[in-house]
């Protein structure tokens, strides 16, 4: 199985920009408002931006996402090797490094649409 995530966002181009950059991922297909991104090394990991009130998209699936309700975990080996990363790259962190019990060892930033990734490491 493979899953994917899809945003509906004026911010396609910087949400494309943000995940190649920061976080491994590579242009799979590129279309006028809409792009597929799929891991460097897991190419079951995808996620797709779309504009809002797309004209090639069903209109239940127009409404532009507002940040709220949903956010990305992404787990790693060492989070505090990648929160420094996060940092050095002057990302906002959103929720400081912390360490929680059901949360795990983790840190919180934003991308460009407004989502909210969590980067965490359980042990």
């Amino acid at each position: 199985m493979k899953l994917s995530f899809e945003i509906y966002t004026t911010k396609v181009l910087e949400c494309k920009a943000f995940y190649t950059q920061h976080f491994d991922f590579e242009v799979k297909v590129e279309i006028e408002g809409f792009v597929i991104l799929k891991h460097k090394h897991n190419p079951y990991y995808e996620l797709l931006f779309c504009i809002p009130n797309s004209p090639f998209v069903n209109p239940i699936f127009h409404p532009e996402f507002n940040g709220r309700g949903a956010i990305l975990q992404m787990e790693v080996k060492d989070v505090e090797a990648a929160f420094l990363r996060i940092k050095n790259r002057n990302i906002p962190i959103k929720v400081p490094l912390v360490n929680e019990l059901v949360n795990g060892h983790h840190f919180t930033i934003q991308d460009p649409s407004g989502l909210l990734i969590d980067i965490v490491q359980y042990s």
